[in-house]
């Protein structure tokens, strides 16, 4: 098996635990998604707002697209993560193989140099969003918050199945 068939698989997954983890988010009032949380971001908003800037800048390094914008828009409506989170994998469905394992030069935020293989980098973006989903949910256990839906691989793997 080849790699797009493995990005194709991860970006579907990506896309449908975000939007997930955004739908139930959304049941909540503005004060909940702001209140301060002890985690890597400062509350639930900040962590999927920074999930959401992070694949666009994916996006457009994927793409060889300078300069990466950051945020990604001014809008901090948490929703907005489904939006880049659909682009991100329209992206990769309309790609190739080849496309996948073409080699990138781009710059981090801090504005050092890299070259690697889109698959790579692609990787590195769905194993990012997986990181903080999880953050998200201890962040939501810690707050009490209830009906957190699971958002496991193997939970999208045997929801294809049905």
């Amino acid at each position: 098996m080849g790699t797009k068939p493995i990005l194709d698989h991860l970006a579907g997954y990506d896309l449908w635990a975000n939007t997930r983890t955004v739908e139930r988010l959304q049941q909540e009032p503005d004060e909940m998604l702001d209140r301060n949380v002890l985690s890597s971001f400062p509350s639930l908003r900040s962590t999927v707002l920074h999930m959401r800037d992070a694949e666009n800048a994916w996006m457009h390094r994927l793409e060889g697209i300078t300069p990466v914008p950051w945020p990604a828009e001014e809008d901090a409506s948490i929703h907005t993560l489904i939006e880049y989170s659909t682009r991100l994998r329209d992206l990769v469905l309309a790609r190739s193989e080849e496309w996948m394992h073409g080699q990138v030069t781009y710059h981090d935020l801090r504005g050092n140099q890299h070259e690697q293989p889109r698959w790579q980098m692609l990787l590195h973006c769905f194993n990012h969003g997986t990181q903080h989903r999880g953050q998200l949910i201890t962040m939501m256990r810690s707050l009490a918050l209830e009906g957190i839906p699971p958002n496991d691989l193997i939970v999208y793997q045997r929801s294809l199945k049905k």
